[in-house]
């Protein structure tokens, strides 16, 4: 996300919605001081990763709403890695 503002969220998440996009399939938001991203994908996956990190192992949501992922963009955004930790997330990229 460019502009990196907690009111670009929903229109990111919209890019989603349109036609099947092979070469990018995904959108996502880097908290710029920890290295954590969120990345959604057009088939309701979200996956948490820490990009400076490679002993982190990535972490997935395999099916969440474009609501549920509007949210956890948000929790990103807003810096808070400890209720984004708190969620269900599943091993790996799916």
């Amino acid at each position: 996300m460019e502009d990196g503002s907690e009111a670009g969220i929903p229109s990111l998440v919209a890019e989603l919605d349109g036609p099947v996009d092979d070469e990018h399939p995904d959108v996502s938001v880097t908290d710029g001081e920890s290295s954590w991203t969120v990345s959604a994908f057009q088939g309701g996956a979200l996956v948490l990763e820490n990009l400076d990190d490679g002993d982190v192992e990535p972490r997935h949501l395999p099916h969440a709403s474009r609501t549920e992922t509007i949210r956890v963009m948000t929790m990103l955004v807003r810096g808070d890695l400890t209720a984004l930790q708190r969620l269900d997330w599943l091993p790996g990229h799916e």
